[in-house]
């Protein structure tokens, strides 16, 4: 498979102070501009699957991919959520753990997508308390293996719209496990990082590109 890990466009929270930040919330103006244009460079290419995370800034950035590249799957997996989880607060004190989309307002962000079965109308992620970074980095490997045994090295192109921490967890699960991982530095918003399977083992083709970007809408400094 060759795997496109793409950062969702830029949130009302990236575009925040941290003690204003809401626990779901939707793109900004600019990330609007930031995922047509993510849309119109995914024309070039044969998309196979989409996945996305169950957040709302990810199936937005999806939608417009999906509107204009019309990949033939799309898939909401309930586990390729940023670090933590859905939660409200920030640092360790004060954590408020959120439910998260349902499945019907899953659905009225990307109509026609394919939700896990474990995503209930409650939310994903109701019942639920903040995730550790040991549990973050359990899970990447969970969807690193499911990634492996539902595509393998059958060479379809799969699109995943997930988020900085994630993709960074994942990578060094893929690529070289005694890794830091911010040694990846920080991934802009839409920043494609394309990673190719060959049934054996993981190789890194590029990292955080924006060549489909225009200076003025790369965004996504996280330190």
């Amino acid at each position: 498979m060759q795997l496109y890990l793409i950062r969702h466009a830029e949130s009302e929270n990236n575009a925040r102070p941290a003690y204003q930040r809401v626990e779901d919330p939707s793109i900004t103006p600019v990330g609007r501009l930031q995922a047509e244009a993510l849309a119109q460079w995914s024309r070039s290419l044969k998309i196979d699957v989409l996945i996305t995370s169950p957040f709302r800034r990810s199936l937005q950035t999806s939608r417009m991919v999906l509107e204009s590249s019309k990949p033939t799957e799309a898939l909401i997996w309930h586990n390729v959520f940023e670090r933590g989880g859905c939660y409200l607060g920030y640092g360790d004190t004060n954590i408020q753990p959120r439910p998260g989309l349902g499945r019907s307002l899953i659905l009225n962000e990307l109509p026609l997508a394919v939700l896990d079965e474990t995503i209930t109308e409650e939310g994903w992620w109701v019942g639920k308390q903040k995730e550790t970074d040991e549990e973050t980095e359990l899970r990447a490997g969970i969807v690193i293996n499911r990634l492996v045994e539902t595509f393998g090295d059958s060479g379809r192109n799969i699109i995943a719209v997930l988020h900085a921490d994630f993709i960074r967890t994942m990578l060094v699960q893929m690529l070289h496990p005694a890794a830091d991982a911010n040694q990846f530095g920080p991934l802009r918003n839409t920043g494609i990082t394309k990673v190719d399977f060959n049934g054996e083992r993981w190789r890194l083709d590029w990292l955080n590109s924006v060549s489909h970007l225009p200076v003025k809408l790369i965004t996504g400094v996280e330190w």
